[in-house]
């Protein structure tokens, strides 16, 4: 890319990995009205709100951050039947509420009831912004779907692919040791971006793929200032997952500076007893 086309870009925060209060593991304050209001006191221009395993959500999200002026991209955190963690992005709410219809649901392994008191609520959010009940179903269970059967059902619907935090558990390296080729992914997640250059030797110096990286926050004060920018000439969800994909003009910068002590405290600052109820293993026995 030239300097003159660069020079055109525009550079937007982004945190693309933000559970709401459907999630089990996420506190019941991650509500839209909550989280776009630190989303736009942490001057974040674009995010995305990734449950586990359903999109429901998403659009109260989409309805609050439009108030707001802040880009909200629909996404999901799904895990395959080898318990990888995969996000998935896509072009519209009503593209995400069919996949989620059409491939999620239908894939469950054992259709479970979910049990607050262990693994946490499931709140379920209307358009409108207020709580409409909880989901029954346990959205902690893996679908019955391989990774690379999910990598190619999310191109189906029109939606990129990224391999979601390859530093930590439940991660395509985590799991696999390596990101085999024939997964089409179309880009990387690192949670912290000091791994980015350790990861990128080891595990894909041989791809173009882009990398992301996010906050994957689950609580509210887990939430800090975004370390990545997307630098791109128009601002809208298209321009988005074209620039993750490593698509037209746009390019992605991420700060490698060291993210804050309390951030690696996760969850352990607050919610220590309800953190212990969730024991996720016994799921999958």
């Amino acid at each position: 890319m030239n300097s003159t086309a660069d020079d055109r870009l525009k550079p937007l925060s982004a945190d693309l990995h933000i559970h709401s209060a459907l999630s089990p593991c996420a506190e019941n304050k991650m509500t839209p009205d909550e989280v776009i209001k630190k989303i736009f006191s942490l001057g974040i221009d674009v995010f995305s709100i990734t449950d586990h395993n359903s999109g429901y959500n998403c659009a109260a999200f989409d309805a609050e951050a439009k108030e707001k002026d802040i880009l909200f991209i629909p996404g999901i955190e799904l895990q395959s039947s080898e318990e990888i963690h995969l996000l998935g992005y896509f072009p519209s709410i009503q593209t995400l509420e069919s996949f989620c219809e059409s491939v999620v649901k239908p894939g469950f392994m054992q259709v479970m009831k979910n049990d607050p008191s262990r693994l946490g609520n499931q709140i379920k959010i209307d358009v409108s912004g207020e709580v409409v009940g909880e989901e029954e179903a346990m959205l902690s269970m893996p679908v019955n779907l391989t990774i690379d059967k999910l990598v190619d059902l999310i191109h189906d619907f029109n939606g990129i692919a990224v391999a979601a935090h390859v530093d930590r558990g439940f991660s395509v390296i985590s799991h696999l040791g390596y990101i085999p080729p024939e997964i089409k992914f179309d880009a990387i997640e690192i949670r912290d971006p000091q791994n980015i250059d350790d990861f990128r030797q080891r595990f894909f110096k041989d791809t173009d793929l882009n990398i992301i990286s996010s906050s994957d926050s689950h609580y509210i004060d887990m939430m800090r200032p975004p370390t990545m920018k997307l630098w791109l000439k128009e601002l809208d969800v298209e321009n988005c997952l074209n620039c993750i994909r490593g698509e037209g003009q746009g390019k992605i910068t991420i700060s490698h500076k060291a993210r804050r002590a309390s951030e690696r405290a996760d969850m352990s600052s607050h919610r220590v007893e309800e953190t212990a109820k969730k024991d996720w293993k016994e799921l999958y026995k």
